[in-house]
């Protein structure tokens, strides 16, 4: 097994040859998910002006220190009100959250600590000065960065990018993924069966989902024959995408003609075959301006693993992700899990879930790399390590969440 490329070996050529792409500048309401490729900041102080905390009244401090205190009031202030008060001895302006600070007044008094009667507020409890009073610029000054270049735009970062009226950002560019698989016997969606020996495609639209997840641009082009001519007429235009993945032609058969023809059109070929479980059969390699080349085997179990592991975080670098992972746990294996050959690192699917303060583990039966089931029907791969034939139930273990 000594020409096999251990996975940390890979995944560190795969790390080192992924770049983040150039940039783009995007509206707001198509910024979600994708990372800043500048520093945001702030138009102005926020906030803007000293403003309540709560619904109350405006007072002097030193009006309220013997309580009960009765005090006149003078009008009220609501959230963008342009009338001018000032808050002279004995007086107090009735208050909204988010109204600005009546000249005089010092202390917001919540409205439950009080009592109106004829034109007058009974002030009940006593208030530290400056109670309930949001001040200009507390929480950030203008000209400071609010958003920090490299961080992922979430809902929150949204609401901050409109709180200082930028409309449009600089974020990186997300990739576009060329996706081809090969094999004469691969039939593509409502195509007619017309020999037993075909099957359906399924690797397509799993890694146009796969690409989709990771923040990509799938481009779906659909099914090549095992014709080296034919792959060649395909495989000419890859330098339209930044990252192109074929499925199927790397094994060791006579028409697994991918692993040639790559050579011949100017891939550099960094790694073939992989010492994991399954997925062994992957080829990786650069081209053009810091362009990517995946060639990942046809078992659809073994493209899934292939993509979640190496494809998935080069989509994220390139996207100028800083968290490029799958989230990885600690999880209690419920039912031990057996297998005759340890060379290799295996991804076994599983179904994890948390249970009485911890994660919980539990292999699916069905570990065939040809098995869609084994997916469907897990939300995990379990890791289990070179050198390992038998994990017991109640052992901790590895696991890779979807």
């Amino acid at each position: 097994m000594a020409e096999l490329t251990p996975l940390e070996e890979a995944l560190k050529v795969v790390i080192e040859s992924a770049k983040p792409l150039d940039t783009e500048r995007v509206f707001i309401h198509e910024a979600l998910g994708r990372v800043l490729a500048e520093d945001v900041l702030s138009d102005s102080d926020k906030p803007p002006f000293d403003n309540s905390a709560m619904d109350g009244y405006a007072v002097r401090h030193e009006d309220i220190q013997n309580v009960p205190a009765k005090l006149k009031i003078i009008g009220e202030y609501a959230a963008g009100t342009g009338e001018k008060l000032r808050v002279e001895k004995g007086t107090a302006v009735r208050i909204f959250t988010g109204a600005p600070i009546p000249e005089g007044a010092d202390t917001v008094v919540p409205v439950e600590f009080t009592e109106v009667s004829d034109g007058y507020v009974i002030i009940k409890k006593s208030f530290k000065k400056g109670a309930n009073i949001r001040r200009k610029g507390e929480d950030v000054r203008k000209g400071e960065v609010v958003i920090p270049k490299g961080k992922e735009i979430r809902p929150y970062e949204m609401g901050m990018l409109a709180s200082v009226n930028k409309a449009v950002v600089s974020v990186y560019r997300r990739p576009n993924v060329g996706i081809l698989s090969t094999g004469d016997e691969i039939l593509d969606l409502c195509e007619e069966m017309t020999n037993p020996s075909q099957i359906r495609t399924s690797n397509n639209y799993m890694l146009y989902g796969q690409v989709l997840g990771a923040g990509g641009i799938p481009h779906n082009l659909g099914i090549a024959p095992d014709d080296p001519e034919e792959l060649k007429k395909v495989l000419r235009n890859i330098h339209k995408y930044d990252v192109f993945i074929t499925t199927g032609g790397v094994s060791m058969g006579e028409k697994d003609y991918v692993k040639y023809l790559v050579q011949e059109l100017g891939i550099d070929v960094k790694f073939h075959k992989l010492r994991i479980k399954p997925a062994k059969p992957v080829l990786f390699g650069v081209y053009g301006d810091n362009k990517l080349f995946f060639g990942l085997p046809g078992n659809p179990v073994s493209t899934a693993v292939a993509f979640d592991l190496l494809v998935y975080p080069a989509l994220r670098i390139m996207q100028g992700y800083k968290n490029i992972f799958k989230e990885k746990v600690k999880a209690v294996l419920e039912r031990g899990y057996r297998r005759k050959n340890a060379d290799r690192r295996e991804f076994a699917r599983c179904k994890v879930w948390y249970e009485d303060g911890m994660y919980k583990c539990e292999p699916y039966p069905k570990q065939d790399s040809h098995m869609l089931t084994s997916l469907v029907n897990a939300n995990a791969y379990m890791v289990v390590y070179e050198g390992v034939n038998e994990l017991k139930e109640g052992e901790e273990v590895e696991v890779i969440l979807f």
